[in-house]
């Protein structure tokens, strides 16, 4: 019996000890730093007109951007999806039901078809008026807003409602099209996808800031949680994430820093709340 006893004090002790071991290897050691990318390179928190500020124009329009341009935000941002005939544009869902007076997926329609629609037509603005409706607002291409607003930054999501097959060929356009505006250091690729993270950043070959997909998010979040961030590798520049997920607070201090010692930067989405903002802000957020 007492051997026993003294078997299981014996299991207990080296389990502790493993798990300090664990702790310091994940807490102690500094581990790799991610170098910060061209695009992050200002000494504020950066503001960043999700949709082109989608509350006070139609998402992702040419009003939506030079609204935003003007109020002198930092970046803009917009969702890409594929049409039929292979045109990169701007647009949210992969469908143009909820934006316009259209119907059918995007990857269904050529731009021809989609350049016919009106992307203003369901806009509600502050009064719940139609004030956009017959005005012009067409969904863009990505050339057409590199045309157009090559000064600004711009945070592109390849949308993972793109078919799988079509991944490949869009990375591999929008990367072309960056090169081609010389927008390497002025635009951030995102996806909830980290195969399509991956992708850009292998043809890129790390020239382009890339934010975390889900898979990564979760790893660095889990990791941070049981006291392990110095075996987090980061394999990205930037964490944009919600402030909750499922059981998770997403907005502690000690996440914050955690990624920031990795040399992360971290967002936060959709934030139109001003108290929000300022908690965040508090808390370290760089950019929302």
């Amino acid at each position: 019996m007492k051997q026993k006893k003294h078997t299981k004090k014996q299991t207990i002790l080296i389990v502790f000890i493993v798990l300090l071991i664990a702790w310091g290897i994940g807490n102690l050691l500094p581990g790799e730093k991610r170098a910060t990318k061209p695009f992050f390179n200002q000494d504020r928190p950066m503001i960043i007109a999700h949709q082109g500020g989608e509350h006070l124009a139609p998402s992702s329009t040419m009003a939506a951007f030079n609204q935003a341009v003007e109020l002198g935000v930092d970046a803009i941002e917009f969702d890409i999806h594929i049409t039929k005939d292979q045109h990169l544009v701007a647009i949210h869902d992969p469908t143009v039901d909820r934006t316009t007076d259209g119907v059918g997926r995007v990857d269904e329609l050529s731009l021809e078809e989609i350049k016919e629609l009106d992307a203003g037509f369901y806009f509600q603005d502050q009064k719940g008026e139609y004030s956009f409706r017959g005005r012009g607002e067409k969904i863009l291409t990505v050339n057409e807003i590199f045309d157009e607003f090559s000064n600004s930054k711009m945070v592109i999501e390849i949308k993972d409602t793109n078919a799988l097959e079509s991944y490949e060929l869009i990375v591999t356009k929008l990367w072309n099209l960056i090169v081609e505006y010389e927008l390497e250091e002025k635009v951030l690729i995102a996806s909830f996808d980290q195969e399509i993270i991956d992708m850009v950043d292998e043809l890129a070959e790390g020239k382009v800031a890339i934010s975390g997909g889900k898979s990564e998010v979760t790893q660095l979040v889990v990791l941070n949680k049981v006291f392990l961030n110095g075996l987090y590798k980061p394999s990205v520049d930037v964490i944009q994430i919600p402030t909750e997920e499922m059981i998770f607070d997403l907005t502690s201090k000690r996440l914050i820093k955690a990624a920031n010692r990795k040399g992360l930067e971290v967002h936060y989405w959709t934030i139109n709340d001003i108290e929000a903002m300022r908690y965040l802000l508090n808390q370290g957020a760089s950019g929302l």
